[in-house]
């Protein structure tokens, strides 16, 4: 029988919620069990999407116990039936998108960007029974996803996949760089037919970077080392060995984009913005209402290319990126201002991929689309959802 407290009859519209046995080794932060949305292709279509759900990460036992309150740490009050889902696989002609896809949802609960790897609980210090704390943690992130992954190739069709794409939005983002060369290797191994394989991490390119005011003990790095070992995800297994081999004495950096992309093979297509709006908040953690502050904001626009474009370039890999001040980016809104750099912008964000993904086109093409302009394309892009900037 499948490991499954409520199976349920397969959906055949909204989402439906799998919850899974605690006997899987799945869980979310408090203990509660770990589940997945699934939705199948009506038209009986191979293809398939996942996708990682984001939602920032929690920085210490402290933040990982507030969070095992919420939704992003307990599965206790998920809706057993969910609406919507993205498919980013393309169509027969490789052209354009399609909506025909068997959808595989995964809700976020560990909050380490399903990257957590402990066994047995961990204590949270300083924390009280009596006073009704949250006392101990399950860091099971990456159990979450294997028993997802072996549930769906078991029984709900991925052993017949002959297309995959892997994605995520944001810590769900990271999530794809960090596991798409672990979920594809394991799809594959079961799945004979799966002839295309390729990652799209949307938002997730987090630099490893200083803050505006140079506070190295509350920097991003220095916050994810600490998760890094916390939740022991460097000894998971699913960090690519040959990252943590160029990085003996600092693991941890396999942890950030930057670091782990060279190595990662899966096929990727990036989505972000140079200026993304969390990572300005939270990263560079500077406001841009004076000049000096304005002109690290831009500098941090060139740090940006300066750690990715030099990567994506060498690794074949493509992307779209805008100049749009945004973290929740109205990508399909985006894609329809004209050409940036001389490149034509199809009718959506996702084209890009779809066109790159189906391998046509002159051989050794490469779809990056880079919008090399100022914050919100110097003032071009009117957006709602591009932060406005002076």
């Amino acid at each position: 029988p499948l490991p499954l407290l409520d199976d349920g009859p397969i959906p055949d519209g909204d989402l439906d919620l799998q919850l899974l046995s605690l006997d899987t080794g799945a869980a979310c932060l408090d203990g509660t069990p770990y589940g997945f949305y699934f939705r199948p292709a009506k038209s009986g279509s191979t293809r398939w999407s996942i996708f990682m759900q984001g939602g920032g990460w929690c920085y210490d036992e402290a933040g990982c116990a507030s969070r095992a309150g919420t939704a992003l740490g307990s599965s206790t009050g998920w809706s057993r039936h969910a609406g919507g889902c993205s498919c980013y696989n393309a169509d027969e002609q490789g052209l354009a998108p399609t909506d025909e896809c068997n959808c595989l949802y995964l809700p976020y609960c560990d909050g380490a960007s399903f990257s957590g790897h402990r066994d047995d609980p961990w204590p949270v210090p300083s924390a009280s029974a009596e006073d009704g704390d949250v006392t101990q943690l399950m860091f099971r992130g990456l159990r979450n996803l294997d028993a997802t992954l072996e549930v769906a190739l078991a029984a709900y069709g991925l052993g017949e996949a002959t297309e995959l794409v892997v994605s995520g939005s944001s810590a769900g983002g990271l999530s794809t760089f960090v596991h798409a060369d672990h979920v594809v290797d394991k799809v594959r191994a079961e799945a004979p037919g799966l002839a295309k394989a390729h990652a799209l991490p949307i938002v997730g390119y987090f630099l490893d970077h200083a803050t505006y005011s140079h506070d190295t003990k509350n920097s991003y790095p220095a916050r994810m080392e600490y998760v890094f070992g916390m939740q022991n995800v460097g000894e998971s297994g699913a960090i690519s060995p040959d990252c943590l081999a160029a990085y003996p004495e600092d693991p941890h950096l396999c942890f950030l984009a930057p670091h782990l992309l060279p190595f990662i093979e899966t096929p990727l297509f990036v989505l972000n913005s140079k200026y993304d709006a969390w990572q300005l908040n939270d990263e560079l953690q500077s406001d841009w209402k004076t000049k000096e502050t304005q002109a690290a904001v831009l500098a941090y626009g060139e740090d940006f290319f300066s750690a990715l474009l030099p990567l994506v370039k060498e690794t074949g890999n493509g992307g779209f990126i805008t100049s749009c001040i945004c973290h929740g980016c109205a990508w399909d809104q985006l894609a329809l201002n004209g050409t940036v750099d001389g490149t034509p912008i199809s009718a959506t964000g996702y084209s890009w991929y779809a066109l790159w993904a189906s391998g046509l086109g002159d051989e050794g093409v490469q779809v990056l689309a880079v919008d090399t302009r100022g914050p919100n394309g110097d003032g071009a892009i009117t957006l709602e959802s591009c932060s406005a900037f002076p």
